[in-house]
């Protein structure tokens, strides 16, 4: 971690008030979801609105699901996104499309047979030159992309590759990041049910002892 803390992103920021708790809280990034199918699904209006509340020490990022390159390129654009996370089966080539774009490829994982698949892509991202700047692992649950409360297993965490930008998500909450960190040790951790009173509501006293558990942890 280079001696600084580890970075925070809440995702599936849905309110004005729940953007303003993330930013007086300290995150460091908060996530736009746009993919229809979730709680936590907005339409562009509402991002707009949203990311009026955001300042410029906070990074947005807009979360896609298995959308067009062209589709998530136009909203990123629209929205002065800078940073984009693919969330679903989107092939290599579609991040060679998104070049222009800083691009965080989302891997869901359940078995060891999921990490193999996840150093295959990232070997074919290689060869296309067009490596994700950051890597995210989550837990897998059948039909769900992210935000499920699950926790990745101990077992398939020790068997990830080494990346500079490793994001954690998955299951995470106040309670147990500290513990997670520690035993990762990513360069972001990334949060959306953990800190919810219920589905894409949420409850800013979580978000304020979510992020004071990750400061509690030092830095390596």
């Amino acid at each position: 971690m280079s001696g600084r803390p580890v970075r925070i992103k809440v995702c599936g920021l849905t309110r004005p008030e729940d953007v303003i708790a993330c930013v007086e809280s300290g995150v460091d990034w908060i996530g736009l979801n746009f993919h229809p199918k979730s709680p936590r699904g907005i339409n562009r209006s509402l991002a707009a609105t949203l990311l009026s509340h955001v300042p410029s020490t906070v990074q947005p990022v807009g979360l896609f699901v298995d959308r067009t390159p062209d589709d998530v390129a136009e909203m990123a654009a629209v929205l002065s996104l800078p940073i984009v996370q693919l969330h679903g089966n989107e092939p290599p080539e579609d991040l060679l499309a998104l070049k222009h774009l800083r691009v965080i490829r989302a891997f869901r994982l359940g078995d060891v047979a999921a990490i193999e698949a996840m150093k295959t892509y990232l070997a074919r991202c290689e060869e296309l030159g067009c490596a994700p700047e950051f890597v995210l692992v989550d837990a897998h649950v059948q039909d769900l992309q992210g935000g499920t409360g699950h926790s990745i297993p101990d077992y398939l965490l020790s068997l990830l590759p080494r990346h500079t930008h490793l994001i954690l998500a998955g299951g995470l909450k106040p309670e147990n990041v500290a513990e997670r960190v520690g035993f990762v040790r990513p360069w972001m951790v990334d949060v959306a049910s953990g800190v919810e009173s219920s589905p894409a509501i949420k409850d800013q006293a979580r978000i304020r002892e979510f992020v004071a558990a990750v400061r509690s942890v030092d830095p390596a």
